[in-house]
């Protein structure tokens, strides 16, 4: 049996992120270095390369963990998602609505319709972001509430 501790899905989140973040490094440090001019200090690049192998190895487990942990909460996962997607929609559209002079030098009136307004956009935005504020709440309380158990050696490399 594998030694494994428990730990809050919050915590868990953050591991993930943090092994996340040293894979990337890895991967970055492998790319770098693989081929370097002779002479010039030399990585130990297969090393690197086990080493990031072991941290996606433990990645994948960390994320399979968190995932049945969520699954009493996928679908606000979920909704979060596509509310913070339909946001970012809404906050690139252009409002724009009148007549305007533009171009230069020669300056030509130009006239815009804009099906959705600012005053409404700006209003659908209000209301999603309090769906998301719900949702997120939600979520937070649901990730500190919630334990998780993992490998202890998984814990200790996203501490190292």
């Amino acid at each position: 049996m594998a030694d494994t501790v428990k730990i809050t899905l919050a915590k868990a989140l953050k591991l993930k992120n943090r092994l996340a973040g040293r894979v990337t490094k890895l991967t970055e440090d492998i790319q770098a270095y693989n081929s370097v001019q002779q002479g010039a200090e030399a990585v130990d690049v297969r090393a690197l390369y086990t080493r990031r192998a072991d941290l996606v190895d433990r990645l994948a487990d960390l994320k399979y963990a968190i995932y049945r942990a969520n699954l009493p909460v996928q679908k606000a996962i979920f909704e979060l998602a596509e509310k913070k997607a339909a946001t970012a929609l809404l906050a690139g559209l252009s409002t724009k609505h009148g007549t305007f002079h533009e171009g230069y030098p020669t300056a030509g009136e130009v006239t815009y319709v804009a099906q959705l307004r600012k005053a409404e956009v700006d209003e659908l935005v209000a209301r999603l972001e309090q769906e998301i504020d719900r949702l997120q709440d939600r979520l937070d309380g649901f990730n500190h509430e919630t334990a998780v158990e993992i490998d202890r050696a998984t814990a200790e490399a996203a501490q190292e």
